[in-house]
């Protein structure tokens, strides 16, 4: 038996000792008495469990160090996000449990380049870290087979970010792929937005990213979504790679065929405001609510809430960012600490944002881009 498998029986053993010492009951009143709001040392407050289950749990992970890889496909706004939302778990469970935490961040210097993240799980493995977040545009059966020798050698792989419904879940490799309760990525939701505000009616651009697994789900939602109207047509099409400037230059493109169009669905957060910068340019209208054209993306980030408060951008889906981030650092803390099993897939909320909702969608962000992790 390795050290971190020994290690991981010997914490799940005394948790389960301790608890069975402390009386634990299935009463109704014992259980809400556990999962109530308690105060930790450091005066802020959570609601998981009380000052006795903080206390337990510290007795049985005896200030361990955790030491985690992030490895997102590019270094962006939007993994950013991802990054600070961990912090806030880690320092949550820093402040409540007593374990430490290391934790490395690593982007592909060349955009979505998989060589590049095999490359970095292969090192961080041989390295002893015990869990690797990722969030891989490459070859699903590739990649399992790399995640398989990593957990062979103790190092646990976590997705975050990805479309799990387009695998069969008995063939994933990882311990769980955190991700979003999307509905085909979000574009489903995208469509349904849409379609509710223009009436079932109207002409609609696509700017779309890179061929993938991400563009393909989302295209499949977002059709899907529009297929009960018939009034609705997609009447052109062109890649903006996920990055604003190419997302400019291909919305240019398509409005100088089709200037006349009711909606623009740029894939992502970045070719959509991209696709805002093309609608000025041109001396086109934006949407007011009653008329012009309406331009959507996807991500939630700070930048796009701040568009949608300026009447820029009509609307984004919000997938949940903050969330995943911190749901990745509990699950690594959960399985490997306190010995819990966690499901395969695990989905986040998410809500589509415009003027109606931004002011509490971008506070939540706020927070987690406020908060670094302790030393």
């Amino acid at each position: 038996m390795s050290f971190k498998k020994m290690r991981l029986s010997i914490l799940y053993l005394s948790l389960i000792a301790i608890l069975i010492v402390s009386g634990c009951s299935n009463d109704k009143t014992s259980s809400e008495t556990t999962e109530s709001i308690s105060a930790s040392a450091s005066g802020n407050v959570y609601q998981w469990g009380d000052n006795k289950f903080e206390e337990q749990v510290r007795n049985a992970v005896k200030g361990e160090t955790i030491k985690i890889g992030f490895l997102p496909p590019a270094a962006s706004e939007h993994y950013d996000a991802f990054e600070h939302a961990a912090n806030t778990m880690m320092n949550e469970l820093s402040d409540r449990f007593g374990v430490k935490f290391e934790f490395e961040m690593a982007a592909p210097g060349n955009f979505q380049s998989v060589e590049s993240q095999v490359s970095t799980i292969e090192n961080w493995t041989s390295l002893g870290f015990d869990a690797i977040l990722v969030c891989s545009a490459g070859d699903f059966d590739s990649m399992n087979a790399v995640y398989e020798k990593a957990i062979e050698h103790d190092t646990m792989i976590y997705l975050f970010n990805m479309p799990a419904e387009l695998w069969d879940e008995s063939k994933l490799k990882a311990v769980s792929v955190i991700s979003y309760n999307n509905d085909y990525q979000s574009g489903f939701q995208v469509g349904q937005y849409a379609a509710e505000k223009l009436g079932g009616k109207g002409d609609i651009l696509l700017v779309w990213g890179l061929p993938g697994h991400w563009s393909a789900s989302r295209k499949h939602g977002f059709q899907k979504a529009i297929s009960e109207y018939p009034d609705m047509k997609i009447v052109g099409e062109q890649r903006g790679d996920y990055r604003r400037d190419k997302g400019m230059q291909a919305t240019e493109n398509l409005l100088l065929a089709h200037p006349k169009v009711d909606l623009i669905y740029g894939e992502n957060e970045e070719m959509a405001m991209g696709a805002v910068q093309a609608v000025e340019g041109l001396g086109l209208k934006l949407w007011n609510g009653k008329e012009g054209i309406m331009v959507i993306g996807a991500d939630g980030l700070k930048s796009g809430f701040e568009s949608i408060r300026q009447g820029k951008l009509t609307a984004t889906v919000d997938v949940g960012t903050v969330d995943m981030g911190r749901e990745l650092i509990k699950s690594v803390f959960m399985h490997q600490y306190l010995g819990y099993s966690i499901p395969k897939v695990q989905n986040v909320p998410t809500v589509i944002v415009d003027k109606g909702n931004v002011d509490i969608r971008e506070a939540y962000m706020d927070w987690a881009l406020g908060t670094e992790l302790k030393e």
